[in-house]
């Protein structure tokens, strides 16, 4: 049998690198397959108990080798959650204090990648224990709360290789709310941290992430990758935005405007007109994208889980490119929806937005170098069996019984979802 050169087994692991169980029968194949298949298999790694770090720290101290494969890691605390139930049924020691996840992490010398879930409240020692990844490139927060500002900078502190962020759901909570901005922002590391890739979400609701990246913890001038995730909130919500958005915002702009190349806005659409989207309505009044001069290519995605039909909303994007000059800008991809739940709403299906007006703006001088526009309509239906097979719609909201059974053409697609280019 002809022997496949190593590198053309790498390009195979590659394409089958998201299954695990693809790559454990590739190590079945042959001592060489074997070798080469391990650092796919044990690339990434998933904590959320004190009782799952055991096996794994048997099987790194039998082979040792392994555990230098490991360079994704991903911790769930549950501080907020069930798993909290089962560490107490379990009678387990707090996620991150106990002495065999602290076994394991001191195991892992490698770790580029770290993603931290759902953790209330880290207690210094937690802090101290999340310090140890030296060679961090890549730092993913969802659903973390920092007791206090020190808390977050102390630790960020030893992430001096840092090149991507990303913030969901964090945030920093202290009995002078007001001060958190400034505090994060007059902080200065030894080794400011440059970035690369930045994702923020959401920027509405804390603002003072935005002092903090523009002050003297970071050095954001080879940041070329911007998410920005936008929400809407009701007029009369009881604690708006702190005023004015220009303090936070302005600086932040000023800072990392003039490198970004690739920029991402998620737009929550408001479906009330109670409803308001401060960030946006902020970049539409003081032209902020005009700051972006270096944008190559710039994706919008208007999100709204529950409103019908937000391509209605495609004004409000209009809105947003109105008066800009964007000199380097190749490419826009804009990205909105339908949203169908019963047969009242087919006919929305077919009310697709008049976007004359915006193609005439992209034609303009104010784009010279655009040389591609992209719009999606992502058409969702909670019914997809109905149009994957051409069958009736039997629920309605609609009194009228005649309008009770409706029948839907089939559509030729596999997933629950299509998108539809214009």
């Amino acid at each position: 049998m002809a022997t496949i050169p190593p590198e053309l087994v790498l390009e195979i692991l590659t394409y089958t690198s998201g299954c695990r169980d693809d790559l454990m029968a590739c190590c079945l194949v042959c001592r060489a397959w074997r070798r080469l298949a391990q650092p796919f298999v044990f690339s990434e790694l998933s904590l959320s108990l004190e009782s799952q770090c055991h096996p794994w720290n048997r099987k790194f101290a039998a082979y040792p080798h392994l555990a230098q494969y490991v360079t994704h890691l991903n911790l769930w605390g549950g501080n907020l959650g069930e798993l909290d139930v089962v560490s107490l049924v379990e009678d387990q020691p707090p996620f991150l204090e106990g002495p065999a996840t602290l076994e394991l992490l001191r195991r892992l010398p490698n770790i580029k990648y770290l993603k931290i879930h759902d953790f209330y409240l880290p207690s210094e020692r937690e802090i101290e224990v999340l310090c140890h990844f030296m060679r961090l490139e890549w730092l993913e927060m969802c659903e973390v709360m920092f007791s206090h500002p020190a808390d977050l900078l102390d630790f960020m502190s030893q992430s001096v290789n840092l090149k991507g962020l990303h913030i969901t759901d964090t945030e920093v909570r202290s009995l002078t709310e007001d001060l958190i901005g400034p505090t994060l922002h007059n902080h200065v590391d030894a080794v400011p941290k440059r970035l690369r890739n930045l994702k923020l979400q959401d920027v509405t609701e804390s603002l003072y992430y935005l002092s903090w990246l523009s002050g003297g913890a970071f050095d954001l001038d080879d940041l070329v990758d911007l998410t920005l995730s936008w929400e809407s909130f009701p007029t009369k919500r009881p604690h708006l935005p702190p005023e004015p958005l220009s303090s936070y915002i302005d600086p932040f702009i000023s800072t990392v405007g003039a490198g970004i190349k690739h920029l991402r806005l998620d737009i929550e659409t408001p479906e009330q007109e109670s409803n308001v989207n401060y960030m946006l309505e902020h970049f539409i009044s003081t032209r902020a994208l005009s700051n972006f001069k270096a944008l190559v290519t710039l994706n919008i995605d208007s999100i709204n889980p529950y409103i019908k039909n937000d391509a209605a909303h495609l004004v409000d994007i209009e809105r947003l490119f109105q008066h800009l000059t964007l000199p380097n800008l190749r490419k826009i991809s804009i990205t909105i929806c339908f949203t169908l739940d019963t047969a009242d709403h087919l006919p929305s299906y077919k009310e697709f937005p008049v976007w004359a007006s915006l193609d005439e703006l992209f034609a303009s001088s104010q784009f010279p170098s655009l040389q591609q526009v992209m719009l999606f309509i992502e058409v969702k239906s909670v019914h997809w069996d109905a149009h994957k097979f051409g069958l009736r719609l039997e629920d309605s909201d609609s009194d009228n019984e005649d309008a009770a059974s409706v029948v839907i053409p089939p559509l030729n697609i596999l997933r629950r979802w299509t998108m539809l280019l214009l």
